[in-house]
């Protein structure tokens, strides 16, 4: 209020060069908001910038290991089945041999499916202390890339707020110039506008 005052006490006592001067300043501050050149609090800065960079190159180092470490404890476990199989076939065809040979695919068969156990232990160990961490670790760059993601858009709102109150607040100074009937609802939308931006930082 203390500034609808000022206006309609001062405003009629100005000269018309000061008059001028006032819509120069009106000019200009539409001028500012329509290039953007209003903005509120910067939404960067390079150390942000910095650590941004670093989580996106992270995700794509992450999932390139996880693909890897997926293929791994695949070929391990494909390599345990196979060896698996090959054990079994063995020990088949040393029950159809004489005593010698017969023993002796038995013994290649024991010792492939040995291997295989300890090939299907190994694929399991690497399952759990590889792949499974790192699809923890890509689902945590996940979330820090979506707050990154909510904070730009939080940004993009508080500077759509900013320019709002900035046209509001401009609004007002042109109709305390020429229409004095409508500055009370000119200054309840800037009141209006200035809350919702602080209620938009909040």
């Amino acid at each position: 209020m203390e500034r609808l005052r000022s206006h309609e006490t001062g405003i009629f006592k100005k000269k018309p060069a000061d008059l001028m001067q006032i819509f120069k300043d009106v000019q200009s501050k539409v001028s500012d908001v329509v290039l953007g050149k209003e903005k509120p609090v910067e939404e960067s800065n390079p150390e942000y910038e910095k650590l941004k960079q670093y989580v996106f190159e992270l995700e794509n180092h992450l999932a390139e290991a996880q693909k890897h470490a997926y293929r791994l404890v695949k070929r391990h476990r494909e390599l345990g089945q196979s060896l698996s199989d090959f054990g079994k076939a063995a020990k088949l065809l040393g029950a159809c041999e004489g005593q010698v040979l017969g023993k002796a695919f038995s013994d290649l068969g024991a010792k492939s499916e040995v291997l295989s156990a300890k090939l299907q232990k190994e694929a399991h160990q690497l399952l759990m202390s590889f792949e499974e961490p790192l699809k923890d670790y890509v689902r945590a760059v996940q979330s820090i890339k979506a707050t990154i993601g909510e904070r730009a858009n939080a940004f993009r709102q508080q500077c759509e707020l900013a320019e709002t109150m900035k046209l509001k607040e401009i609004n007002l100074d042109k109709l305390m110039l020429t229409r004095s009937d409508r500055v009370g609802e000119a200054e309840h939308e800037y009141k209006e506008a200035t809350k919702n931006i602080f209620h938009g930082c909040s």
